[in-house]
């Protein structure tokens, strides 16, 4: 192959301030000579899909966003033309690489029509990409053909030399306004129902600890607005920033703590984890999707697990553990996610379609 074929990735760029994780992917790929385009599913990015061809493969990351923010017959009329757009393009020859992020939709609006994009991205798509590697076997079960598809294991990169990180937990607990001797508790990110941000604020108040204090900083989604707050009411020691993290600000909130919780009730993959390990954060997680694995890599000084419900018993254990690390001054070791490694993993899988 004289030239590095064009790839065609929904989306590329386009979700940067939100997640930069394609961003960080793609801008890694086209260094090493690919040519990327920006897609999105809308009339002029289906438009030039059909009409220009210049590229070989398109690349999907999160398909029922197109479904999710919909009224049922908008749902509907957007899955029969996804549908009738990806059999077009494969009638040219074109190849569709599907990065299963989440096995399911996260929201359940429209579930019925998700699941049957998801069933039949599973017959069309050519390839799969899974971030954690026991996802790999349950994506083989869901797809059509093992044998005319192809599978592999691409990990998530790390965002170490991507966010600021210049701010000492001092001074960031001083610009927070965190009382001195705290031990601070953290959940960043938006807050959304699977993600069980009011089971830890119960865990929290249940937890039999003089020192402890607990940072919300996320965007809170309307379903989980009265809930969270009901659930917080006349919580002492306790902060809530609840917009958009700009960049800048995520080092503030990820230095000012000792322990970051993710007690999502429900995960396959995680991208926030991988923003706390690149800030040499333990993190508190649930034994399901990647951390059990993940734990295997970076150490159980920075995945701590909790099994089935969340509660101040599971909490207080990963801060008695945290508290006796404390001494070891270390770093996880996060070469296999490194951004150039994962491009160069996901360009060697395209080659197989070329």
């Amino acid at each position: 192959m004289n030239k590095p074929a064009g790839i065609l990735a929904w989306p590329a760029y386009a979700t940067r301030e939100g997640n930069p994780y394609n961003y960080i992917l793609y801008s890694n790929i086209e260094k090493k000579g690919y040519k990327v385009h920006e897609f999105m599913f809308t009339p002029r990015f289906v438009l030039r899909a059909l009409l220009f061809q210049n590229y070989k493969i398109l690349h999907i990351h999160w398909p029922s966003s197109i479904l999710s923010y919909s009224n049922h017959f908008k749902a509907s009329l957007r899955l029969i033309l996804f549908r009738l757009f990806i059999n077009t393009i494969k009638l040219f020859n074109k190849k569709v690489i599907w990065t299963v992020h989440n096995l399911e939709a996260h929201e359940s609006k429209n579930a019925a029509l998700q699941k049957k994009m998801y069933s039949f991205l599973y017959k069309k798509a050519d390839g799969f990409i899974s971030l954690n590697r026991d996802g790999l076997k349950i994506i083989k079960e869901k797809a059509a053909s093992a044998g005319r598809q192809k599978f592999c294991y691409i990990p998530h990169p790390h965002y170490r030399g991507y966010y600021p990180n210049e701010t000492s937990m001092e001074a960031a607990r001083k610009q927070l306004s965190v009382p001195a001797g705290k031990f601070v508790i953290l959940f960043i990110g938006q807050i959304r129902t699977y993600k069980n941000v009011t089971g830890l604020i119960r865990a929290f108040k249940e937890l039999d600890l003089e020192n402890k204090y607990l940072l919300i900083a996320g965007g809170v989604h309307p379903e989980v607005r009265d809930q969270l707050f009901k659930e917080a009411e006349g919580l002492d020691e306790f902060q809530l920033n609840e917009k958009f993290l700009p960049d800048s600000e995520l080092q503030v909130y990820l230095n000012a703590s000792d322990l970051v919780v993710t007690p999502y009730s429900n995960i396959f993959n995680s991208g926030s984890v991988f923003l706390n390990l690149s800030f040499n954060k333990p993190t508190l997680a649930p034994a399901l999707g990647i951390f059990p694995e993940l734990r295997e890599v970076a150490g159980p000084q920075y995945i701590k697990l909790f099994s089935g419900k969340l509660d101040s018993g599971q909490l207080l254990k990963s801060v008695v553990e945290v508290e006796a690390e404390s001494d070891i001054v270390m770093q996880p070791d996060l070469s296999s996610f490194d951004p150039d490694h994962v491009a160069s993993e996901t360009i060697a899988f395209y080659e197989q379609f070329l």
